[in-house]
C-alpha cells in the first residue's frame, strides 16, 4: 500500500517543525512539500503530487488567506483540504468548508492530525458529501441572480471565448454581449470578467479587488 502524500502549508517555522516531526512517526504517511504563503501553496500544488493538503487558515496579517489559498487550489486540482488554526470562530470554520476543506482541526488538537489525514484519504468523513452539496449550493447563490443568458456568457467566458467568439456563436451583436456583460460584472459588484468567475468558483469568498 502507497503512501499518504501530505502537504503542508504554514508561516510558522517552529510549527512546521513540529508537523514534519510528528508526521514522520508514522510510516504510511509522506510529507512531499511545505509552503509558507498563499502564493507558494498555490504554485505548488499544482506541481506536486499531492493527497491530503493541512492548510493554516492565516498565512499572513490578512485573516483568511489560507482559505483563500484552498478556494484557489479547489478551482484546479482535485485534493483534499484540512484547515488547521488557533482560533475557533464560526465565520472561519464555515468559510473553510465553503472553500473546499473537507475538515477543520484546531491546532490544539495537533495529535489528531495522522488520524484525520488518514480519515480525510480513505472518505471516511461522514459530513464530506454534505460538504461537497453545500459548496456547490454556495457556488450557485453567486450566479442565482444572473439570467440564463448571462450565465451562458459567464460559462463561455471562463473557457476562454472572445466577446466575438461569444456574439458569433450566440447569434448576437458585440453591443448586445457587451451589455450583458455590464449586468453581469455589475450583479456580482465586480470589475472584469475574470474577477466574477473567480469570485463565482470561489463561492463568493473571493471578491477581487475588494
Amino acid at each position: 500500500m502507497g503512501k499518504i502524500k501530505v502537504f503542508l502549508v504554514d508561516n510558522d517555522p517552529e510549527w512546521l517543525t513540529t508537523m514534519e516531526n510528528l508526521l514522520g512517526n508514522f510510516p504510511d504517511l509522506t510529507l512531499v512539500g511545505t509552503a509558507t504563503t498563499r502564493n507558494e501553496a498555490v504554485k505548488m500544488a499544482q506541481s506536486l503530487t499531492i493527497d491530503v493538503i493541512l492548510m493554516d487558515v492565516s498565512l499572513t496579517e490578512t485573516r483568511y488567506d489560507g482559505i483563500y489559498a484552498a478556494a484557489e487550489i479547489c478551482q484546479t486540482k482535485a485534493v483534499k483540504i484540512i484547515m488547521l488554526t488557533s482560533l475557533n470562530e464560526e465565520d472561519i470554520i464555515l468559510n473553510s468548508f465553503i472553500a473546499g476543506a473537507v475538515n477543520f482541526i484546531p491546532k490544539a488538537n495537533y495529535l489528531e492530525i495522522p488520524e484525520a489525514i488518514r480519515a480525510t484519504y480513505y472518505n471516511r468523513s461522514p459530513v464530506e458529501i454534505a460538504l461537497r452539496d453545500y459548496a456547490r449550493l454556495k457556488e450557485a447563490e453567486q450566479i442565482q441572480s444572473l439570467t440564463p443568458s448571462e450565465r451562458e456568457i459567464l460559462a463561455l467566458t471562463e473557457k476562454g471565448l472572445s466577446r466575438a467568439q461569444i456574439s458569433r456563436l450566440l447569434f448576437k451583436s458585440e453591443q448586445t454581449i457587451k451589455n450583458q456583460i455590464g449586468f453581469i460584472l455589475k450583479k456580482l459588484n465586480v470589475k472584469r470578467m475574470k474577477d466574477a468567475i473567480v469570485k463565482v468558483k470561489t463561492k463568493g469568498i473571493i471578491t477581487p479587488g475588494k
